[in-house]
């Protein structure tokens, strides 16, 4: 039986062809059915992704007779559109192909990193860096050693180097000297590209540099020192760890040497830090934190203050194993109870295009394997927006509402480009984008040619990365704040970019975090603020501890849950809170389809943008009269189900008003690159068979139930105004399945359901009086 996969990772090159279609894959896999042999595995996680121009699939061969054969078919096909009668089930198929090639060096060199390398190789300077992920074997010995007498031969050298079995991950950190990086531009056979043992020839992984401006008139701020032993880390680069606000809330952890090379203004890990602790320090959370933070160095600030801080000479995949294996293992772990790590790092060279990368599975094993949440950053595109038929003077004539529109479809046009940045594609990680909002009111008239373009949309900030993620998950997740981006009106002649701010925009809006005072500052206690997704993802990181902070209060013996099962419970909760916003309306109309029938497009355009919403932190940490939230936490083995029995309270019963239930599925899959499916536990929320009693049905506010289950989060909501005939004392029963897998481990997970009726102060009494595990503070989890 010959095997077509969506995924060549981990795959052998020497026997993999490589199918470029001239369709879509879902309409491809219709033709693999008519051919008797052949087969598409991992068919249900694939997701038609409409925008994907050059879409290809990868067969692996037995033997290169094989391989020869079918190349051979196909030419036959080019030439004549004939086949062999013992192949003529494969007309159908062979139709919908624009070539059959075996993997080669356009493989190893893909469209989005060969721009990226032709800029690098712009650049005056000896050698240029780059990361070649080598094709991950059992014997990585041979493999590493053919790769690097490779390097050496064209004049390069290894830097660093990294393999994570977990991880199908096996990479070379390497210098090349310009000729060898412009025959690798080339692709080359003759180069490293026509390697046999290279999967992938990347970029350096590179950092962006985050707007922030100095704020003026806060009070002064003290920080209270914190003892308690971290639940959450950040890895970021090196912070002003004994700034005002700052000092004794975080445990620094400086592993890489990085604390004496960071001479430069600390900028982002300091404001990282600061919105965890304190959050948006225009509107403080009133819940502080009880628990010291873990602060892993990963990143330093040069001298350089144009320049983004800059990963050491290490890749950052090997960096992240490092800092997880020093928490969380060894005779004298560094921070044994973490389970939260926020990176607010997006690799600003690796936009997300369909192949996972290195430094995604990493997380993704990490994640499964010790039972981590990972709170990643979307990542952010200052590219501008073009749009080609309209002038800078007819784009500033227009009213506001219109000038969204223009901006919005000008985004759509962009989506392939803009998608989230390396690694939040990582299936096990909550990703986070930035919702166009703050706490920051400017007090003067914008400069000229100056817009708040998006303002009071609910959209993501104009420059938030957007999904979705690998095999069509939803991401990002949710929105956080991240500021309100503005954009410049750039006049082009007979028609206008509007290009992000990127120096000044934090002048206009932003969240207000520390910040390392500057030569201009008047004192040590200095605030700035930021915009973009790394605050954002920041933001809902201190969330999670507070919520995990919470938990413990109410339930004395929550610490003892196992460290999965508490991280997946963080995870739903996240998620959980969050809705889709005014802004679901407008990403219909703008961007279509127009038609009710194509309702599964119109909800996949809004989570490209908006994930399943903006999150809550109100309901998530506290608790209301009107609504009940439970949680359960558990495992599941292959194929197996959990029911789980909901307290209907009576004063929800046969009353004809608005109500709803949300339930929120999480759970973290091992990952396994190379095999059919790469998310190795896949659960579902089954649809409840009591709808019609509770008077609730599906909201069409809300991610497809296909598109829902693509992930390692479930995020579903019913709703309604009928009057539910649900009997006193009665239940309403929701069921979780973990699919049928090979797996032979049983997967932790966790749920989190609530019940809502807007004004019916007796909710929450009603299911607390009949739940047996009673929090002892009041709250919502």
């Amino acid at each position: 039986m010959l095997q077509l996969r969506a995924d060549p990772n981990a795959l052998a090159p020497e026997r993999l062809l490589v199918f470029e279609l001239t369709g879509g894959v879902m309409q491809f896999t219709e033709a693999v059915r008519l051919v008797p042999g052949l087969e598409f595995l991992g068919v249900e996680d694939l997701d038609e992704d409409e925008l994907d121009s050059d879409p290809v699939v990868y067969l692996m061969v037995p033997s290169e007779a094989a391989l020869r054969n079918i190349v051979t078919l196909w030419r036959g096909w080019q030439q004549n559109g004939t086949v062999p009668y013992r192949f003529s089930a494969w007309k159908t198929m062979l139709s919908q192909l624009r070539n059959i090639r075996p993997w080669g060096p356009q493989d190893r060199v893909t469209a989005a990193d060969h721009d990226i390398l032709v800029e690098e190789h712009a650049r005056d300077t000896a050698l240029h860096r780059v990361e070649v992920e080598l094709v991950f074997r059992r014997n990585g010995e041979m493999t590493e050693a053919q790769v690097r007498t490779a390097i050496l031969a064209v004049g390069g050298t290894v830097v660093s180097r990294s393999r994570i079995t977990g991880a199908g991950y096996h990479a070379l950190l390497a210098d090349l000297p310009g000729q060898a990086l412009a025959d690798v531009i080339a692709r080359n056979p003759a180069g490293l590209a026509g390697v046999e043992a290279v999967l992938q020839i990347r970029p350096q992984s590179v950092f962006q540099l985050v707007p922030s401006e100095e704020v003026d008139g806060l009070p002064a701020g003290a920080a209270l020192a914190l003892n308690g032993d971290p639940i959450a880390a950040i890895f970021d680069a090196v912070p002003l760890s004994q700034h005002p606000r700052l000092a004794g809330t975080l445990s620094i952890d400086d592993p890489f040497d990085l604390e004496g090379q960071a001479v430069g203004m600390r900028t982002h890990g300091t404001a990282m830090a600061s919105a965890v602790v304190h959050g948006d320090i225009n509107a403080a959370w009133e819940r502080s934190l009880e628990r010291r933070v873990h602060f892993v160095n990963m990143l330093y600030a040069t001298a350089d203050a144009a320049l983004p801080e800059r990963f050491p000479d290490l890749l950052p995949a090997d960096m992240f194993e490092r800092a997880v294996l020093a928490m969380r293992t060894g005779d004298v772990p560094t921070a044994q109870h973490v389970l939260i790590v926020n990176a607010s790092l997006g690799d600003a060279n690796k936009p997300f295009a369909g192949r996972l990368s290195g430094w995604a599975r990493v997380v993704d094993h990490l994640s499964a394997t010790y039972g981590i949440l990972f709170v990643i950053s979307a990542g952010n595109h200052h590219a501008p927006l073009e749009t080609l038929d309209m002038t800078a003077g007819a784009f500033e004539a227009l009213d506001p509402a219109e000038r969204v529109r223009v901006a919005l479809r000008a985004s759509a046009k962009q989506l392939t480009t803009r998608r989230v940045l390396a690694p939040a594609e990582a299936m096990n990680a909550i990703t986070v984008g930035a919702l166009h909002a703050d706490q920051f009111i400017y007090p003067n008239p914008l400069p000229a040619y100056n817009f708040d373009v998006w303002a009071d949309t609910g959209l993501c900030s104009v420059s938030s990365a957007l999904g979705p993620g690998h095999n069509g998950a939803t991401k990002p997740e949710i929105l956080a704040p991240g500021g309100r981006h503005h954009v410049r009106l750039s006049p082009q002649g007979d028609h206008h970019h509007l290009v992000p701010l990127t120096t000044n925009a934090a002048a206009f809006g932003g969240i207000a975090v520390a910040a390392p005072p500057s030569s201009t500052s008047l004192g040590p206690d200095v605030v700035a603020r930021s915009i973009g997704t790394s605050v954002a993802a920041a933001l809902a990181t201190g969330v999670a501890v507070r919520a995990h902070e919470a938990l413990e209060a109410a339930y004395p013996d929550f610490g003892a849950l196992p460290s999965a099962q508490r991280a997946c419970l963080l995870k739903a909760l996240l998620v959980h809170g969050a809705r889709w916003t005014n802004a679901r309306d407008l990403l219909i109309e703008v961007l279509g389809p127009s038609e009710g029938k194509y309702s599964y497009r119109q909800k996949d355009n809004v989570r490209r943008y908006i994930g399943y919403g903006a999150y809550d932190p109100e309901l998530i940490i506290n608790c209301a009269d009107d609504r009940a939230t439970l949680w359960a936490v558990g495992t599941l083995i292959a194929d197996q189900g959990q029911r789980f029995r909901i307290p209907w309270p009576a004063t929800m019963t046969a009353k004809a008003q608005p109500h709803g239930l949300s339930a929120t599925l999480a759970w973290l899959s091992p990952p396994r690159p190379g095999a059919v499916a790469y998310r190795a536990v896949r659960m579902k929320i089954v649809e409840p068979a009591q709808l019609g009693t509770a008077g609730i049905k599906a909201s069409g506010i809300q991610p497809d139930p296909k598109q829902a289950h693509k992930g390692t989060v479930v995020h579903r909501r019913w709703d309604g105004d009928k009057a539910a005939a649900v009997a006193a004392d009665g239940f309403f029963e929701l069921d979780v399945q973990r699919e049928a897998d090979d797996g032979d481990m049983a997967a932790d997970f966790a749920i989190v359901v609530t019940l809502e009726m807007p004004g019916e102060v007796e909710v929450y009494n009603q299911v607390l009086n009949r739940v047996a595990l009673k929090p002892q503070v009041p709250i919502a989890v």
